[in-house]
């Protein structure tokens, strides 16, 4: 009998070192789609002109970092680089961006828009002066899967989303 005893209760002390030993159920959750780095590709066309547009989109639970690069065609030298980070939240189908930081690139000795990017924290002058451009909050509807993020946001203060940039396919990278 006192055999037994011990027994179950070594079975107990046992399970009881089971459960506290497993990782919470959080570790058994897989990330939602949406989470990860994203990329959409464009032409621009201004008259003869042609542009090379890359935006890069890095999405994390709760931020996102969104980086623009646009490219004369045929060209490595970038023309211009706009970089918006801030916090992001979604629910269902509808993320919601607010914008708290944004980005210029930095040139270099040949006063050249390098890859490299300054920050502007809000409340700073260059990020007022693009807040006359940009919304600092933006929801948009969006559909993921392994490969794609559809995303369509108003971004420009026009209300409505028929514009380049505003409808947005795009692919994991």
């Amino acid at each position: 009998m006192k055999n037994r005893h011990l027994t179950l209760r070594g079975a107990m002390l046992l399970c009881i070192a089971a459960i506290f030993s497993l990782p919470s159920c959080d570790w058994f959750r897989e990330d939602p789609l949406w989470i990860g780095k994203w990329q959409y590709n464009d032409k621009i066309y201004v008259g003869d002109i042609t542009y090379n547009t890359a935006t890069t989109l890095t999405l994390t639970e709760s931020s996102f970092e969104e980086v623009y690069i646009i490219k004369r065609d045929n060209s490595s030298e970038i023309t211009s680089l706009l970089g918006l980070k801030g916090s992001l939240s979604v629910k269902n189908n509808i993320m919601t961006f607010t914008l708290s930081t944004v980005g210029e690139c930095v040139e270099d000795a040949q006063q050249k828009c390098t890859t490299a990017i300054v920050w502007f924290p809000k409340g700073s002058a260059t990020y007022s002066t693009y807040m006359q451009y940009l919304k600092e909050t933006v929801t948009g509807e969006f559909e993921a899967d392994e490969d794609w993020l559809w995303l369509v946001r108003d971004r420009n203060k026009d209300g409505d989303t028929e514009d380049d940039g505003e409808d947005v396919e795009f692919e994991r990278i």
